[in-house]
């Protein structure tokens, strides 16, 4: 079997409202949707965030990947990843990791097996826990404390709310809010989005502490791998990082430094499947949790495939923040709280042609 076509479709899908957290204000979400095609008729799906890697994949992947057996997946990586690392971070890892999850759909779907089991088959259910708790305009901590009980009441048992946007007392009183009305038994992660100065994470997550908080997210700047380890070793509550990290070289700076107590891999950002599987890997042997941001219907193959995998992140569709459900055909949806993997070969999953139609730039 040889890959005889690449297709790369840039995305930008506008939110129905504006949502903010704590460095930014998002108004649409942008993607890159990617088709590899065989000379056997097979062809695998795969995308990522950030549409200007759409150019990445034509001008400089493409000749690289085109000729080679998709089961050659790790040699397809490496002529990749030597095309491109001179931009290590960013869009151009973003590109390779679209590609490479959809070579990996088309080894999926040539042996007729599910991902998940191809990569490991550890579980095929995965706890998951529900995303939201962004700041809106007129939503106020009553619209929030609705929000996190609407989820509870779906059978998750761990929600994830937004930090860092107020000042400190006004996060501290949205947690403790939402705190009393899910009760004691239902965990709740704070994500920051790198919003924080060092000292200001320590003051506030000393403040969240008292709430039971599972993890802080994110709380310094990304590139701050000093910092964070100074949140990490002044508080209590597990840091957890890594959505914006790439290839498991950046992972074995924040784990060396002891900067995370969790690392979030997506696998869309830092490398595709074949470099989320080492960094998962990388992980299990100091013995840190694994879980993935965002992505779900990728993540839900990959988290069922580790043995120190934690929860899947899954966004509601009334959310309307991550907008890549609407990319598929299938929509996977937890029950009480557990998502379970599809069985179908590959990812199991379809573009929908004509949401791609509907949000392609020109």
């Amino acid at each position: 079997m040889k890959i005889i076509g690449i297709e790369s479709i840039p995305l930008r899908v506008p939110l129905d409202r504006p949502a903010t957290f704590a460095t930014r204000t998002v108004m649409y979400r942008d993607y890159v949707a990617v088709r590899v095609h065989t000379d056997e008729g097979i062809t695998g799906i795969g995308y990522s965030w950030y549409l200007h890697s759409a150019s990445v994949i034509d001008h400089l992947l493409r000749d690289r990947v085109l000729g080679e057996d998709p089961f050659a997946v790790e040699r397809i990586w490496d002529k990749m990843y030597r095309e491109v690392f001179r931009e290590r971070k960013g869009a151009a890892i973003r590109a390779v990791s679209a590609v490479d999850i959809a070579v990996w759909d088309i080894i999926g779907k040539a042996l007729g097996k599910p991902l998940h089991r191809l990569l490991g088959g550890y579980d095929d259910r995965v706890q998951c826990y529900a995303s939201g708790g962004y700041y809106r305009e007129g939503k106020g901590v009553e619209g929030l404390v609705e929000e996190m009980l609407g989820y509870v009441e779906r059978g998750f048992k761990a929600v994830k709310m937004k930090v860092g946007s107020l000042p400190i007392e006004g996060d501290v009183e949205r947690v403790r809010a939402v705190r009393d009305a899910v009760g004691p038994d239902v965990e709740i992660m704070l994500d920051a989005n790198n919003g924080y100065s060092v000292k200001q994470a320590i003051k506030a997550g000393r403040r969240y502490e008292r709430y039971d908080i599972a993890w802080l997210e994110e709380p310094v700047w990304p590139d701050d791998i000093k910092g964070s380890a100074k949140v990490a070793a002044a508080l209590d509550v597990p840091v957890a990082s890594g959505e914006l990290e790439y290839t498991r070289y950046g992972f074995r700076d924040l784990i060396e430094n002891e900067a995370v107590d969790i690392i979030q891999p997506d696998a869309t950002v830092c490398g595709g499947v074949t470099e989320w599987m080492k960094i998962a890997h990388m992980a299990a042997a100091w013995n840190i949790p694994v879980n993935a941001h965002a992505e779900h219907e990728v993540h839900v193959h990959l988290m069922s495939a580790i043995a120190n995998g934690e929860y899947v992140e899954y966004f509601h569709r009334e959310t309307d923040i991550t907008k890549e459900m609407l990319l598929f055909k299938q929509q996977l949806v937890p029950e009480d709280g557990v998502l379970k993997a599809p069985e179908e070969p590959g990812w199991g999953l379809e573009f929908d042609e004509e949401a791609l139609e509907k949000y392609r730039v020109r």
